[in-house]
């Protein structure tokens, strides 16, 4: 079975990685994943939301950004 790099990173612990580059906000952070998940997973967004940044974005974006995209959901369904 072939592994996609993606899926491999999971496997170097994160203070091992280099940074990667937020496309929303452009700041520099080192990505969570491990083998026991990602934190990305952590944050609380619909189904509708992730669809939309899976299609505005092609690599992952920082933490903040995504607490900040989950914030602004919130808000509307309110």
């Amino acid at each position: 079975m072939r592994m996609k790099l993606r899926q491999l990173a999971v496997l170097v612990p994160p203070s091992l990685r280099g940074p990667s580059v937020c496309e929303s906000c452009g700041a520099e952070f080192v990505c969570g994943a491990t083998l026991a998940g990602c934190w990305c997973s952590e944050i609380k967004l619909s189904e509708e939301a992730r669809a939309e940044l899976r299609a505005r974005y092609q690599r992952c974006l920082c933490r903040a950004c995504l607490e900040r995209y989950a914030a602004d959901e919130t808000v509307k369904d309110e």
